[in-house]
Order: C-alpha cells, then sequence, then structure tokens
C-alpha cells in the first residue's frame, strides 16, 4: 500500500521555492556616461545620473552586469508547438509542427525599502514608448518608440536549485523586455506585509540547459 511517509524518506522532491532569477538589462537605456537622458521621463529627473543617485551602479560599466531582483515568485517557463492538420491524408488527421510558440512571462517582486527594483523597471519602459508629455514643446518625444535592439538586447535566466544550493535547470529567455508593470496597494489595513508588484516580460524564445552534477561547486554556471 503507497504511504506518503515511505515516498518522502526514499525520493528528495525538488522544492518550489528553491530559485532565483536575473537578467540584463539594455545598456542602450541604462548606460552610464553615454546616454545621460532619459527620454519622456523629464518629468523625473532628467538624466540618469539623478534617477539612480542613490542606486548601487558600477560607474565603471554601461550596466548592472547582472540584476538580480528579490523574486517572490515566478515559473519555469513552457512551450507550445503550433501544429497545421493533413488535409490529404485518409483517416485520422495527421498533424504536421512548424513552429514554436512562447507565452510571456510574469513574476513578482518584492520591493526594497529604495524601490529600487521599481525604479529600474520604470526607466526600462519609458524608454520603450516614452512617456506622454503635456508641456507643448515642439521637441517634446512623448509617444516616440525605441528601436528592438535598444531595449531587447539581453536575457532573463531563472534558475532552479536543489537543497545543496546546486543548479538543477537554467532557462534562459532570450531578448526579453518588460510590457506590463502591475499596480501597487496602498491601504491603511495592510500593516503586516509588504510592498511587492508583477512585472510581464516578453521574449522571443528560451533555452533550456541542465548542469553536470557531479561537479564539486555549487551554483554552477550552464
Amino acid at each position: 500500500m503507497f504511504s506518503i511517509s515511505t515516498f518522502k524518506q526514499q525520493v528528495v522532491p525538488v522544492r518550489p521555492n528553491m530559485f532565483f532569477v536575473e537578467m540584463d538589462l539594455p545598456s542602450a537605456i541604462f548606460g552610464i556616461g553615454k546616454r545621460d537622458q532619459v527620454k519622456g521621463s523629464a518629468r523625473r529627473g532628467g538624466t540618469l545620473q539623478n534617477w539612480f543617485s542613490n542606486m548601487p551602479l558600477n560607474p565603471s560599466s554601461d550596466v548592472l552586469p547582472k540584476f538580480i531582483c528579490r523574486c517572490e515568485s515566478t515559473e519555469m517557463p513552457g512551450r507550445t508547438i503550433a501544429t497545421t492538420d493533413d488535409t490529404t491524408s485518409f483517416g485520422p488527421n495527421l498533424k504536421f509542427g512548424y513552429e514554436n510558440t512562447y507565452a510571456d512571462h510574469s513574476f513578482t517582486i518584492i520591493a526594497s525599502e529604495d524601490m529600487y527594483e521599481r525604479r529600474i523597471f520604470e526607466v526600462w519602459m519609458d524608454n520603450i514608448v516614452y512617456a506622454t508629455d503635456l508641456t507643448g514643446k515642439a521637441s517634446s518625444s512623448a509617444g516616440l518608440i525605441r528601436y528592438y535592439d535598444d531595449y531587447a538586447q539581453g536575457s532573463m535566466r531563472i534558475f532552479q536549485l536543489n537543497d545543496a544550493n546546486r543548479i538543477l535547470a537554467k532557462y534562459t529567455l532570450q531578448n526579453a523586455y518588460p510590457i506590463a508593470l502591475s499596480p501597487m496597494n496602498l491601504s491603511w489595513e495592510e500593516q503586516n506585509t509588504y510592498q511587492r508588484f508583477t512585472v510581464t516580460m516578453t521574449y522571443r524564445y528560451h533555452v533550456v540547459s541542465f548542469p553536470d552534477l557531479s561537479s564539486n561547486s555549487i551554483f554552477d554556471t550552464v
């Protein structure tokens, strides 16, 4: 007879809370000393130096090499193979695969006390479609759109770990960029909780890799 306690003793399951997320930020938007003006964000201070004055940016590099956010929840992405029916054959239909399709990916972030993570995505999205500018100036860039290669340069990576902090799987979402930023609740009644928000990323495709667990190191790169 099946026993769940015996099963747990014999099988070590993978835990859904053993994970972390990191991503590349587009250097064309977050570059230091190369592109100071944040188009469409003049109402927030005008320059990247002012906007990120309290952030631990490395002035010797164009961009934070790996932005690791306080991700509260996400998922390992799935994919679907699009098919078409063969109508020329007799009998049951044949389905032929012709394309991989990838759904948009969402994850929830815990906001740190200086709203560091929220600021990252606000600036990123401001520099995809420039924000509304009601000043009436002829030089307004409101509504203009950046080139795809400017805002979708990098990748987003999702790691599944085991209890020994060894990487079991790594999903890399290529050409990822944010398309939706959720509201953040403000309420007198919510006293024993913390601020969080959800980001929806779209991406072109993803690849998955599984490291060699025979290595003795933890956080193996794959």
